[in-house]
Parts: C-alpha cells; structure tokens; sequence
C-alpha cells in the first residue's frame, strides 16, 4: 500500500496547492459520455482513469498504427510487438499490448464496445490475445480508449488489467487519402515500407455509408544486416558439428574432469564453415570442444510482410431505431528468416563403418543438418481476420421513464497458416544408414538392397564436415542434394479461433431520483460463444521432427452468459457514486464481481476519485485444451542453448482473480489537464506456464545434477526437452503511479504552443513463482529467470507541438528506465531515452486540403540497450530499429 499512499499524499497536495486557482479557472465546458469502464450514462470524463488517444494523435507523434503507439504508452511493458524467432515461435506479424505488465490475456480488447476474437495463435508462455494488427485499416480508427482499472463487473472475463477500447470513423464525411514510406535509415533499405489507404463516407438522408481500404508492405531486416544480432545466437549444435568418442569396451575415449564425455570437434569443423568453441584439450581424437553456428544472424528482426486490411459502415434510422452494420476484414502475409535447420537432438550414434566417419570409432553426433553455408531457412505465415458487428438501437418509455435499448451481435474469426521445416526423424535414421532418398526402395539393411547404392537411389547422409567439402557424386561422402531434400520436412499448422456475442442493455438517465439529481442506470444480458482448434500434420503428430518434435491436434469450445446492472448516483451536488455488478458463467466457472467507485468535485474545476473493484479471467481455451512444442533459448550450465519445451494444456486451472484499487485526481489550473491515478492490484491464482528456465535452475540447485523427470535427457546426459504445465501462481502484487499533463497552446513566436507530458512508476510487482516456490522482487528486472516480463520501474514521455498557420512542429521525447538483467551473469540492460521530431505543412489547393509531413522516431539514432540474447535487445520493451524516417501525403476532399 505505500505506493498508493504516496499516490493519495501526492493528490491531495496538488489539492492544496492549486485550489485556490482552481476556484477561479472554470471556463473549460465539462463533457458529459458514457466512456469506457461504465453502462449507465451520464459519466464525467474525470470519473474513471481513462486514457484517449485520437488518431490525430497517433500520426502526430509519428506512430505507424494503433498497436505502436499503445505499446509506447508509459503505462504497457511487456509487450510483443517486435519480431523474435527465439520467443515467438508462432505469432510473426501480430501485435499486442499488455497494460502494467500483469499479462498479454489480462486486458480486454473491445470494438465499438464489443469483444474481438482471439488470435488463433498463443504466445511461447501461452498467453492468449487480440492481434492489433488484424483490426482496421487506420483511417478507420476515430480513437482508443484505455481504462486504467479492473473492469470484470462492467464488461466480463479478462477485464483484469484494463479495458482497451477501439472506436471506429462510422459517420466520416468526404474523402481522405494517404500514402507513406518509412523505414530505418541505417541498413541500405532493409526493413523500410509503404502504406496507401483511403475512406470514403457519404449521407443519404438518414443513412450514412463510409468505407476504408490500406494497404502495407515491407521489406525485411535480417540479422547478418544489423550490427547488433551477429554473434548473440551461438549454438554449440553447428554443421560441421562435434562428437562424443565411444570406447569399443564400453564407456567414451575422451571426458571430462568429472568423467562424464567431453566433445571433439569435426576436424573439417573450420574448413566447412563452423565456428570453433574449444573447451579443453587437444586429443589423439582432436580438439576438445563444440563446432558452433550463429543463428542469430539468420533470425529477422523486421519480417517481409504485406497487409491488405479493409472496414466499411452503414448507418441510419429505420423509423425510430437507429442502426449500424459494421464489417471489417484483414490479410497478412508474413515471411521470417530462421536458423539454415534446426539441431538434431537425438544426438544419434554413427557407426564406424560410416563411410564419411573419419575417428574410426562409433561416434554420437551432436549437431544439425545444414550449416551457415546454406543461408537462412525461411518461416510463412498466412493471418486471416473478419469481423461483422450489427446493433440497434431504439427509445421507448416504459414504468413511466425513459429507456434506450440496444442490442449488439458481433462475429469474428482469426485463422493462421503458419510453416516450419525440420528433420524427419525416420527419413533422418535411413539416411544415416545410406539409405536415403525418396527413390530409395528400402529404408533399413538386410532388404536386398545395399546401402549408398546410389544406383537404386539409395544415398548416405555425412554428418561430417567433408560433407560441405567433397564435391564428388562418386564420392561416398557426398552429400547429394536428393538426401538433403529427403531428411527435411515441413510442418503445416492450420488454425482458427472464433467468436459470437450477443448482447442486449436497458438504460436510463432516471431510473428513480435522490435529493441532489437523478440515478442513472444501465441492465444487461450478455451472451457469447468462442471455439479454437489447431491443427498439424502428420509428421508432427507422430513426433517424427528431430527439434520441433511434435505433438497432437486440439480443439475445444465454450459458452458464456452474463447479467449485469450499472448504476450512478449522485449522492450530493458534488458527490457520485458508482456502483456495477456483474455475474457470469463461462464454461465450468462462474464469477460475481462488484465494483465501487465515487467521484468528489472539489469545484468545478477539480475532481478526486477512487474506486475498488474485483475481477476475473477464466483459462483461455489454450491453457486448457493445448498440447504445443515451443523452441526456447535455455541457460542450462553456462550456456544458452535453444531446446524444445512441451506445454499440455490442464483443465483442472482455477480462474484468476484480482482485486483492483485506484485513487486520483484530475484537475485543470490556468490551462493545463493534469491527472495523478495511484493504483495497486493483487492478482490471485495467475495462470501460467511453468519457466523452463526456472525448472532447471530448481533442479540444479538440490545437487548440482538434473533428476527432475520433467527434463529429458539424452544417453550422453544432455537435455533435450524440458516439460511445462500452465498451473496457478500463488500471486502478484503490484502497485505504481500514472501522471498525465496537458498544456492548453499558448501563443509563442508567431505561433502556438501545446505540449504534453505523461509518466508511469511502479513501485511494487512481487510475483510467487509456482517453480522456485518463493516470493521474487520482479520490479526492475527483465525476469527471465520466472514467470513474469520484463517491469522497468519508469517510463515517461513528453512533448512539445508548435504551431504556426499552415507549418506545424513537433518534437518527442520517450524515456525507459534500465533495469537488472537476471539472465546468467549478462550485465544490467541500460536506460534508453529517444528523440522524435516531426514536421508538417497543409496547404488549400482548390479546396482539397493536402498535408506534408516528415519526421523521424528516434533521430538521434541512439541504439537499443544491448542485451546477451538471441537478437541482442529486449524484444518486449525496446526498438531495434534505431532511427525511423517517414514521409507522408495526405489530401482531405
């Protein structure tokens, strides 16, 4: 609680100090909506911790599209929104947001007030959530709103965190256009696009019709282009790879201090291209030690991508109901540069017999098919969304008081094609038996047919480094393309997630009247059903892929019902009071969560506020039917090595629960809007997937040794896959301060000037690790180690807008404390703090009004702070891509 009473203190000393002021400062119009975080109308602006951000503003500050801006708002961290083959295996091209860092699936993302399906595709911790990217086109968007504050008793399930609310251009009138190139300055174009997009609206009488199309494609950055992501993916499984020497009595020829094996590197290891880690000795049998590849150099850092995205909305009055028909649909294809193939970790035994085997002993293996040499493999993905939402609405008086009845129906769908390739297990064991090859008529020895007789089409595959260096077909330790094209495989996952809500709300702005004014009110119903299904091929079904292994197809699907009221009372002149409920049953759980809020008007033009509420998150539907193989870059000893971790999906998870308390202040003094919002949530029975990184550390820690059964480990001792479940976190406890200034423009230097500043701290996020079992500080840390995200403790933004006539300058500033870097012994990740400046022109030609601007995110250049990682940055707080010039056209007809 210290950081909410630090919070009241500071509030009520801006009471003190500007009441008087405030007393004589009451010429700015009080705006009376029903917002974001409530039903009943009539809400002040200044009620509820509410965040609007215009599309204006969007472009002003020099943001691409919604889910950019919303992540660099300083209340979000932990967020993906960057590209990283290490920890995003499946999600390439979304977006999403995650409000105080409490989790991708804690915020509830709303369209026009109504829900939006989730990706089909989960997060690597199996956190569920809407893709931004997948919405609308940008001139569609009229404004977001972000309510800072539990909302499970006004809209439902997942309303932990908050409420992000997008709010469509329904009534545009006119025609707008656009094109824009962007793109970083300091890769020779690598990673730079373009966006064309257009709306049109038009009345008819009563109806209204308005449609918007975009378009956006993009070239990709690949790691080997930056100067950055080179040299922080080393993997020890290279090709050329190293080998275990077995002993023909038993045992291996060459180990280590404590007796287990010691590596040795392919004697070609240099010569075919791999990277040389020597760990120990030369030997009879060659160097100790690992042939390595760099695989971070093959991971993009931008994907190719093209988006086409599409909204339309008609509008009207049909007697005396009002309706609106929405429709949205988007597009996306997504193309990512990954390792040239993955490790095998079978970590197989090649017979000494082995044509290419140059020890002369039966070796194990540890390496991957294709080297450096062999250039980038490369990962498809295929976003599909729709959205179709019709609501009404229609006055009536009934028990002598007059209602406004509305009633929504929304459908939407997300589906995913998304490609991988991998080594078939059992094409791999007939290849290394020489009978490899698609024409290969047999698959094993003794069938009549002798091994690398490459007449029946039968090849051997060399895992050796002459395999790189002999160019001979005749050659037994060739390695014919056919062989190649045999051992690796392809997986297809086909997925789609879907959702149908209805909904039906009674409200009034006199449901009956107390001595200070009327009670308004708001009743509803609310009903939805979603389904989700994954679905793979047959290869990965059988577990027959060497890194990826495998895993089984799953689906499930769900209904929810809910009832809820919505009530303001105004208790005195100056005094309201709110009062939600809401009871709901999704699936197997049910939920009634109340919440309480008042709002205190000091005067006109100063406004205290606090509120206490209580919200819930079911499982998500893949936390409880899944079965999936994440890749995971592991700190096992004293390397980070990527292993596959397997996650089953456990339908016995408690829904989570949180109880939310905000206490603020909004005020306005001689032209600026300020607001202070303390905040503390305690968030109960987390659901989350048990750290990998976590589960070794745990088991290391008893003796030094791996006994855990939830680690596999291969015949040489090495791990393989480590086993996770989504469980119940005990807690989190979490607490910190939003502030929020805004200056009126002031005339300055033949012009005008406005600015802004906003700032959030956190200033407690105590998780309780379900592995560690203990109670772990997570604020300032990166929390690679446990279950959380990344939680700088500040973030801060602010800027200035000069204005004069037609030009028009901006000029940004975003702030991002350092924090501790837990994984290893990796040094602290630095603060960083960018510049944004933009400039802008809008000249009349004929009555069209034609805007230019330019401007650049970052323009000092600064990099992001290096982390030793695969990519070598934080992927969920920072930008890799350093300065980030636009150019902009727009006209308005």
């Amino acid at each position: 609680m210290n950081a909410i009473l630090r919070g009241l203190l500071a509030s009520t000393a801006l009471c003190a100090l500007t009441q008087t002021a405030l007393a004589h400062d009451t010429d700015a119009p009080r705006e009376i909506i029903t917002i974001t975080g409530g039903r009943a109308p009539g809400a002040l602006e200044a009620d509820r911790p509410v965040s609007v951000i215009s599309r204006d503003e969007i472009d002003a500050a020099g943001f691409a599209r919604i889910g950019e801006a919303l992540v660099f708002q300083t209340f979000v961290t932990g967020s993906e929104f960057n590209e990283d083959p290490g920890t995003q295996n499946d999600t390439s091209g979304t977006s999403n947001v995650n409000l105080r860092g409490l989790g991708l699936g804690a915020t509830l993302v709303l369209v026009n007030g109504q829900r939006q399906t989730m990706a089909s595709v989960a997060a690597d911790d199996g956190s569920s959530f809407v893709d931004f990217n997948a919405l609308m086109p940008s001139l569609a968007v009229e404004r977001v709103e972000i309510l800072r504050d539990g909302a499970s008793p006004v809209y439902g399930a997942d309303a932990v965190a908050g409420v992000i609310n997008v709010i469509t251009r329904d009534r545009f009138d006119g025609v707008e256009t656009f094109a824009e190139w962007r793109g970083p300055t300091e890769f020779s174009g690598s990673g730079a696009g373009y966006t064309v997009g257009a709306i049109a609206g038009r009345a008819f009488d009563n109806w209204h019709v308005t449609g918007a199309v975009e378009w956006f494609d993009r070239q990709g950055l690949e790691g080997f282009e930056t100067p950055f992501a080179p040299g922080t993916g080393l993997s020890s499984l290279g090709q050329p790879g190293s080998f275990y020497i077995l002993a023909p009595g038993g045992g291996f020829e060459v180990t280590n201090a404590s007796g287990g094996p010691a590596p040795v590197l392919d004697p070609d290891c240099v010569a075919a291209g791999g990277r040389p880690i020597a760990t120990g000795a030369q030997t009879a049998f060659g160097q100790i030690g690992s042939c390595g590849l760099d695989f971070g150099q093959f991971f993009s850092v931008l994907t190719d991508e093209e988006r086409l995205s599409g909204f339309a909305a008609i509008s009207g009055d049909f007697g005396d109901t009002r309706i609106a028909l929405r429709f949205a649909g988007a597009g996306q294809n997504v193309e990512r540069g990954n390792s040239p193939s993955l490790a095998n970790l079978r970590f197989p035994t090649i017979s000494a017999s082995q044509p290419a085997n140059p020890f002369g002993r039966d070796v194990i293996w540890l390496g991957r098919p294709l080297g450096e040499r062999a250039g980038a493999a490369r990962r498809e993905f295929e976003h599909r969304t729709w959205r179709a939402e019709a609501s009404l609405e229609h006055d009536i008086q009934a028990l002598n008081r007059d209602w406004s009845l509305s009633a929504d129906l929304t459908y939407s769908r997300n589906t995913l094609r998304a490609t991988i390739t991998d080594t078939l297990a059992d094409n791999f064991d007939a290849a290394i038996l020489g009978f490899g090859g698609a024409d290969c008529p047999v698959r094993a020895p003794g069938q009549g047919v002798a091994a690398g007789d490459q007449s029946q089409g039968c090849f051997f595959f060399n895992p050796f480094g002459s395999g790189g260096l002999v160019t001979d077909p005749s050659d037994p330790r060739y390695n014919d393309p056919a062989v190649i094209d045999y051992m690796i495989g392809e997986n297809v996952r086909n997925s789609h997630a879907d959702l149908v809500t209805g909904e039906f709300t009674a409200a009034t702005d006199a449901l009956f009247t107390l001595p200070a004014g009327p009670v308004s009110a708001a009743f509803g119903v609310h009903l939805r059903r979603e389904s989700y299904r994954v679905d793979h091929g047959d290869d990965f079904n059988a577990d027959n892929f060497l890194f990826i292994v495998g895993g089984p197809d799953y689906a499930g699907a769900r209904s929810a019902q809910a009832v809820f009221a919505d009530a303001i009372l105004p208790l005195t002149h100056a005094l309201r009071l709110q009062l939600a409920a809401r009871h709901e049953r999704q699936g197997d759980f049910s939920s009634t969560d109340p919440r309480v809020a008042a709002a205190f008007d000091v005067n006109d033009a100063l406004t205290l506020r606090a509120s206490w509420s209580r919200s819930y998150r079911a499982p998500s539907l893949h936390q409880e039917v899944s079965a999936t193989t994440t890749l995971q870059s592991l700190t096992i000893g004293t390397q980070a090595l990527f292993r596959p971790v397997r996650t089953v999906g456990n339908p016995d998870l408690d829904p989570e629960r949180a109880q939310t308390f905000s206490a603020g202040v909004s005020a306005r003094v001689s032209g600026i809007n300020a607001t202070v919002d303390a905040w503390r949530v305690r968030y109960e029975d987390l659901i989350v997937r048990e750290s990998a990184n976590a589960i070794i550390a745990a088991d290391l820690a008893d003796n030094g040794q791996f006994d855990d059964p939830r680690i596999e480990l291969s015949p040489a001792g090495d791990v393989v896959l480590v086993r996770a479940a989504f469980v119940n976190a005990p807690r989190v406890d979490a607490s910190g301060i939003d502030l929020a200034l805004r200056g009126d423009p002031v005339d300055l230097a033949r012009g005008s000037l406005g600015w802004g500043v906003d700032a959030s701290w956190i200033g407690e996020f105590t998780i309780v690790d379900p592995v560690l079992n203990r109670e772990i500080d997570a604020l300032g840390s990166r929390n690679f180690t446990n279950f959380a995200r990344s939680v700088p403790d500040w973030r801060a933004s602010a800027y200035l807008d000069w204005t004069s006539g037609a030009f028009g300058v901006r000029a940004g500033v975003r702030h991002i404390s350092g924090y501790r870097n837990d994984e290893g012994a990796g040094s602290d990740v630095e603060s960083w703090t960018v510049l944004d400046l933009q400039g802008r022109y809008t000249l009349d030609l004929a009555g069209t009004a034609l805007t230019l601007t330019a401007g650049a995110l970052n323009i000092t250049d600064e990099a992001a702070p290096f982390v030793p990682t695969p990519l070598g940055y934080d992927t969920k707080v920072h930008d890799p891509r350093g300065r980030v010039a636009y150019v902009r056209v727009g006209a308005r007809f």
